[in-house]
């Protein structure tokens, strides 16, 4: 029985064995560490409000097959930060050789279990693209050749199956045409990637008509914001914006679009549509404190500045250990001219803030020694 029939691992598997970035044993290669896990840990004991280093932990925890304890230090980091986008994608993957951790969830509930975990596994992956089509998996170990190279090698195995065996895209194994869209995104060959999306979106919705159950966590929908996502990355603003209205269309509980919508709207300095989307993405996951402090950044941009630090006490009262989240509402109150409530603000910034976020830590001393 295939525990996680999942298309994101079903690409994983083709890249880790296809492209040079899998174990001696055909499974996942470790992810990528470059320090010892001691390290790891040491840095992550002064830090422990940096979602970062539980997420470094994890790695090393990860390359050491402590898979259990690697998911538990990834699940801290999504914790504070919900927005983590690799973070969500290791949790996707961690558990793939841990046949343990399979073993006792079958035994704990049965195959009901295992199939609520593995569709568990396949939201991680389909939230972690949701909320960076362009995420770099590199470190994870599943690719281990440059993005160049592995954009070449497949674009020779698609003209091959396209002259040789007459396919069109469409018509082309999913997860080569997948795994060539990453790898052309990252390899700056953006029309391809253009292609290759909409080919995916053309087969899916053709699966959705004819009522086809798919064995993938992707959907049309998803397919169609990594459309949007592209068109917005190559310039196509009108054509992005109206994709993404199409994508809501389908599913309104798609936070994401509102957030990419709302950066649109934002480069554009229309601030009216920025705050719209900027609230519907809060409507629709509100437990997500990072939309929330989003929503307030924008409302300082825009200058509705009690609005701001509204939205930003909200968001730090439902994030307490975030310190990006008091660096702005300090900035807010300072604009306010709130001396007393900037002051006691930045300081508890400067408690929370990790080592590596030291460019703002500097910024934020000079603007103490300002409010004094």
């Amino acid at each position: 029985m295939r525990l996680l029939p999942v298309h994101a691992l079903g690409a994983a598997a083709f890249c880790v064995s296809a492209l040079g970035g899998c174990s001696g044993s055909g499974g996942l290669a470790a992810p990528l560490v470059n320090e010892r896990l001691g390290v790891l840990q040491a840095r992550l004991a002064a830090d422990t409000n940096d979602p970062v280093a539980y997420y470094n932990v994890a790695m090393g925890l990860w390359s050491e097959k402590e898979y259990d304890r690697a998911d538990g230090e990834l699940r801290q980091a999504v914790a504070l930060d919900p927005e983590f986008a690799l973070a969500h994608f290791a949790i996707a993957l961690v558990e793939l050789p841990n046949e343990s951790h399979w073993k006792r969830i079958r035994r704990q509930g049965g195959d009901t279990a295992v199939a609520q975990e593995a569709r568990y596994r396949e939201r991680e992956y389909t939230h972690a693209l949701m909320i960076d089509p362009f995420l770099d998996v590199r470190a994870l170990g599943l690719f281990r050749q440059p993005y160049d190279s592995v954009y070449l090698n497949l674009t020779a195995t698609m003209t091959w199956l396209r002259d040789r065996r007459g396919l069109i895209r469409d018509s082309m194994p999913r997860s080569l045409v997948w795994v060539h869209s990453i790898a052309a995104a990252h390899s700056n060959h953006l029309p391809d990637a253009i292609a290759d999306i909409q080919a995916l979106a053309r087969t899916s919705r053709q699966r959705d008509l004819s009522g086809t159950v798919s064995a993938t966590p992707l959907e049309t929908n998803n397919y169609l914001y990594m459309l949007a996502a592209l068109l917005q990355r190559t310039g196509h603003v009108e054509d992005a914006t109206r994709v993404y209205l199409e994508v809501l269309t389908g599913d309104v509980a798609n936070y994401e679009a509102h957030v990419q919508l709302a950066h649109l709207y934002e480069a554009a300095t229309d601030w009216g549509h920025a705050l719209e989307q900027r609230r519907a993405a809060v409507e629709v996951y509100p437990e997500n404190h990072c939309l929330q402090m989003d929503l307030g950044v924008t409302q300082y941009h825009a200058g509705v500045l009690p609005d701001a630090e509204q939205s930003l006490r909200d968001a730090r009262e439902a994030g307490p250990r975030d310190y990006r989240v008091y660096y702005w509402l300090g900035v807010v109150q300072q604009a306010r001219r709130e001396k007393a409530d900037a002051r006691a603000t930045f300081e508890t910034y400067l408690r929370l803030a990790p080592a590596r976020d030291s460019v703002r830590v500097a910024a934020v001393r000079q603007q103490l020694a300002a409010l004094q």
